[in-house]
């Protein structure tokens, strides 16, 4: 573990990229439809295309890579995965400044997803080199960076945008990110990982034992090789008791999430007839869930600190399911205030205290491919979520969209309890004499 001056000093390294990955995406999503018309992308409903396939590229190619960084930071260093991650962000958004075509834009937001991963980074730093009765309290702290970009970004890129316009929105960020890479190489500590360990404790085993190894510590650093990867993070998630209802719940949330904020905007239009009053209704109040996030989210690390993990969830992921619920009261706007608030500080309690439940089950050797595999589950509800919502909203109403919504919300929270039988801890192996 580091000192407790290093490991604060990596935590404000960490929350800053935290933040201006953070920011810079929330910063530039929603002027995508601006951009794709100065990339001359074509009729409007071409323009609605290639816009929806670049706000989704992200996470599609996010998915499917981000265990495979995981592994890598599990077999090198996690430090280093935290400057990748920083270094692709930023690369990737000075491309989508230089895209001449919608297609060049679309492909470099793939590589966005693909070759950023600022979150799976930093969880598994600190779940590396975090003290054990701090790693709650680190994640929250975390989570509370990512709630400040998210607030902060849309309004800065506004004003970015209007000034300048997008394509310096794009060239700031890549050259502030580039530099918190920079930052991250020189200041944070703690990269040995497991691989390097391994390697020097085996220069510490006598010569008798590096001449004639046995045919049992040979099939154990077989099965340790297979343990450590990428199916095997998946399969041990899935036959976790306590993981696999976490990271179920989790998917659920995501889902749950995503799918009322697709249907928010014409769900306040519904309400505020007016079209300017209804765009600057909308923004109030999604503000408000980014200062509730704000607010809540370093206070549940700390509660996760001191109570069970899945405790914490059952009661997080329950309010906030009664807050979609409580949308549908006809109450106004300013009901709406108080709603989006405390949906924001109950809501981000709930993944932070999921990826905080993979981190303790798992060992230095698997983390960071187990919090890949897991963000990558998690990413499905993000992009189910969205068609979910139009499907229940064009069946039978946008306000059933957050009753529907709501309800899973509540049912998967109940899901979430320790099991009764709990997996038998692994047998402690003794260091040779």
């Amino acid at each position: 573990m580091m000192s407790q001056m290093a490991w604060k000093q990596s935590v404000r390294i960490l929350w800053g990229g935290r933040f201006l990955s953070s920011a810079g995406l929330t910063g530039i999503s929603p002027f995508i439809p601006y951009y794709m018309e100065h990339l001359n992308a074509g009729t409007p409903e071409e323009v609605l295309l290639w816009t929806g396939l670049s706000v989704s590229a992200p996470a599609l190619s996010y998915a499917l890579l981000t265990p495979f960084w995981g592994k890598i930071g599990d077999r090198w260093s996690r430090k280093w995965m935290v400057v990748r991650a920083l270094v692709g962000l930023a690369l990737s958004m000075f491309l989508m400044g230089i895209a001449q075509t919608p297609f060049q834009f679309f492909l470099f937001r793939l590589c966005q997803g693909a070759f950023g991963g600022i979150s799976d980074a930093s969880s598994a730093f600190v779940g590396t080199h975090a003290p054990d009765q701090k790693q709650g309290s680190a994640l929250g702290q975390l989570e509370r960076a990512s709630a400040a970009g998210l607030l902060v970004g849309p309004l800065l890129g506004s004003i970015c945008v209007n000034t300048w316009g997008s394509r310096p929105l794009l060239f700031i960020t890549a050259s502030l990110t580039l530099s918190f890479a920079v930052l991250a190489a020189l200041v944070l500590t703690g990269a040995t990982t497991h691989r390097t360990r391994m390697a020097k404790n085996n220069n510490q085993v006598s010569p008798v034992v590096q001449q004639q190894p046995s045919a049992a510590m040979s099939n154990n650093r077989g099965k340790n090789r297979n343990k450590s990867g990428i199916i095997h993070a998946f399969v041990s998630l899935v036959t976790h008791p306590i993981a696999r209802r976490l990271v179920i719940a989790g998917i659920i949330f995501k889902l749950a999430d995503f799918a009322t904020f697709t249907m928010f905007t014409p769900f306040i239009r519904e309400i505020v007839p007016s079209s300017g009053a209804a765009a600057l209704t909308v923004g109030v109040l999604l503000a408000m869930s980014s200062v509730g996030e704000l607010v809540g989210a370093s206070w549940w690390g700390k509660r996760n600190d001191r109570y069970l993990p899945e405790r914490n969830l059952r009661l997080a992921g329950l309010l906030c399911g009664l807050c979609l619920l409580a949308h549908t009261l006809p109450l106004g706007v300013a009901w709406l205030l108080v709603v989006r608030f405390l949906q924001g500080f109950f809501y981000s309690a709930l993944l932070q205290t999921v990826m905080l439940n993979v981190l303790k089950s798992s060992t230095d050797q698997d983390r960071g491919v187990r919090i890949g595999a897991t963000n990558s589950m998690l990413m499905a509800g993000q992009i189910v979520g969205p068609s979910i919502g139009v499907l229940i909203g064009g069946v039978w109403g946008i306000p059933a969209v957050f009753l529907v919504m709501g309800t899973v919300m509540l049912a998967a929270s109940l899901a979430v309890r320790r099991p009764a039988v709990h997996e038998p801890k692994a047998p402690v192996q003794l260091p040779l004499q």
